[in-house]
């Protein structure tokens, strides 16, 4: 047991700096929050110096957290052997793993999400994520322990529960990690891959969902929130005049 312990501290040592990593990176890419910046989605608002602050520091231990879950699923599954094999080593298995995990996400994400917004668990579990009106990029991963628990704990459960290799969804949480930072920033980056069957949502679906608070909940496509009628009913529209919008102040910069 002591041996599995050294292993989880370890795993949860490279997964925190990976990341970590990833977030600074990503997030000075991808941060503004001047409200004067003519593609800003929410025009002329800005989040307070003070929060900005605070969403930085409460990400730092929030990834710890997510790290930690996604190493102790790593270990039991490559140590105890728990869960599902993952598929044989192949282009092909690869890149069906990986949507598969993505779509069970997608799944897992938006019934959690919307859970957390329900009366009984938003102020005690959700409320602190959407104090960041409007959302930076350094919003992303500012949640409290208990909303980790909830949404972030898939990184832990997909270990045993997806035929997926532990690198592959490491790629896979990366890639999950780099696009919700993208998609806290305001500004919207996407184009046609914004569009279903995309497996990347664009900035104006989860800028909608801070504004609007019971719309957008899913976190890869637009799948569950089209079904269950969950999408904000401007959403495409928005989309659209906020790509144009990015394209005119692109082309005259």
């Amino acid at each position: 047991m002591l041996a599995s312990a050294f292993a989880v501290l370890g795993t949860t040592a490279i997964v925190y700096a990976v990341l970590l990593t990833a977030y600074f990176a990503t997030g000075w890419l991808f941060f503004s929050n001047d409200p004067a910046r003519a593609d800003k989605i929410q025009q002329g608002r800005a989040l307070p110096a003070d929060k900005v602050r605070r969403d930085i520091l409460q990400s730092v231990r929030s990834l710890l957290s997510i790290a930690l879950m996604f190493s102790i699923g790593h270990v039991l599954y490559t140590r105890f052997h728990i869960g599902f094999a993952a598929w044989p080593t192949h282009i092909w298995s690869v890149v069906l793993s990986l949507l598969l995990s993505m779509l069970a996400y997608d799944t897992w994400f938006y019934w959690m999400h919307r859970l957390l917004h329900s009366r009984r668990f938003y102020r005690p579990i959700h409320r602190w994520h959407h104090l960041s009106l409007p959302s930076v990029a350094w919003s992303n991963n500012s949640d409290t322990l208990l909303d980790n628990l909830f949404l972030q704990s898939y990184w832990m459960a997909a270990h045993l529960i997806v035929p997926i290799a532990p690198a592959v969804l490491l790629v896979h949480k990366l890639y999950d990690h780099i696009s919700g930072i993208i998609g806290h920033s305001g500004v919207e980056h996407g184009g046609a891959i914004c569009w279903p069957p995309s497996p990347m949502n664009s900035v104006t679906h989860h800028d909608q969902h801070h504004r609007f608070f019971n719309c957008n909940y899913a976190p890869h496509f637009t799948i569950w929130d089209r079904l269950m009628g969950t999408l904000h009913h401007s959403h495409d529209a928005e989309l659209k005049q906020n790509l144009r919008r990015r394209r005119v102040t692109s082309a005259s910069s």
